[in-house]
């Protein structure tokens, strides 16, 4: 059974799985999820990842049904059913199920739904020689920081950027300050300094974000975590977004405009050698 679901404490093959049309998560979007990845069979930051799912539970009122511990146990025992080295893992836990109604039972029993599929192929070109970007409207709720299951702005906003030819879509709000981008968190070089925007309710507090961070204390990249604009942006030295997929993913254009030499620049390149480094270390003395 390589690829597999789980749904309340069923086990299925994948694409299996029956949810009812009355869970909440499919009629009101009202639910919260995470995306793990696995190395070699071993999943990296379950832990972190984890402990983002109970904030983002707490932040909308949403009481788990698993303590962290017996998440951590059920994720790591599914992933090992799979027999799949390279994996996705999306756990999502939705309110659960009632009739249409936009007041919720107090106590209502949650939905947890858990997919364990094999990583897609990712080129490896998007590495050696960037990808390229567009700016959108950032038009998102205020509560970016809860992994919400509810991603209709960031579907959109990636099919916006396919249509213009790009890789990803990077968030712009009124004032224009950039956020975030439509499945990852966005940092720019200027200057030798590393700029991210401050994890407040305007983003979402990436897991690989964090690890890229420390990395920076550790290998003594200046860094500023603030808000910066899109013509800041534009101008950069060096672009690159993160997520727990395609790790440290370097940008060289930005609508149209050539970020730097045109190339992955030396701190992404240094970031990108050390975040893998990171990753091969954990793994190996798990």
């Amino acid at each position: 059974m390589p690829e597999l679901t789980y749904l309340n404490g069923k086990i299925f093959e994948a694409g299996e799985t029956r949810i009812s049309t009355n869970d909440r998560g499919f009629i009101f979007g009202d639910g919260i999820y995470e995306v793990v990845r696995s190395y070699n069979g071993k999943l990296f930051g379950l832990e972190e990842h984890l402990r983002r799912l109970q904030q983002s539970a707490d932040a909308i009122d949403l009481k788990l049904p698993h303590t962290l511990e017996e998440f951590q146990e059920l994720v790591e025992t599914l992933n090992r059913k799979s027999e799949l080295l390279e994996t996705l893992v999306y756990i999502q836990v939705t309110r659960g199920t009632e009739p249409r109604n936009h007041l919720f039972s107090l106590d209502l029993p949650p939905n947890v739904f858990i997919t364990i599929r094999a990583l897609p192929d990712i080129p490896g070109e998007i590495y050696t020689k960037g990808v390229s970007a567009v700016t959108v409207h950032d038009g998102r709720w205020n509560m970016c920081h809860v992994k919400s299951i509810s991603l209709l702005a960031n579907v959109l906003a990636k099919h916006e950027a396919r249509k213009q030819g790009a890789y990803e879509a990077i968030f712009v709000r009124e004032n224009g300050v950039v956020t975030e981008a439509s499945s990852s968190n966005v940092f720019m070089v200027s200057g030798g300094i590393l700029h991210t925007h401050p994890a407040d309710n305007r983003i979402l507090n990436g897991i690989t974000r964090q690890f890229i961070l420390k990395l920076c204390d550790e290998l003594n990249i200046p860094t500023e975590v603030r808000p910066y604009s899109k013509d800041e942006l534009r101008r950069a030295d060096e672009v690159f977004c993160t997520n727990s997929v395609h790790e440290v993913t370097p940008v060289v254009t930005v609508d149209g405009m050539t970020i730097g030499s045109g190339r992955p620049g030396p701190i992404t390149n240094q970031l990108m050698r050390a975040y893998r480094q990171l990753v091969k270390s954990v793994i190996s003395n798990q």
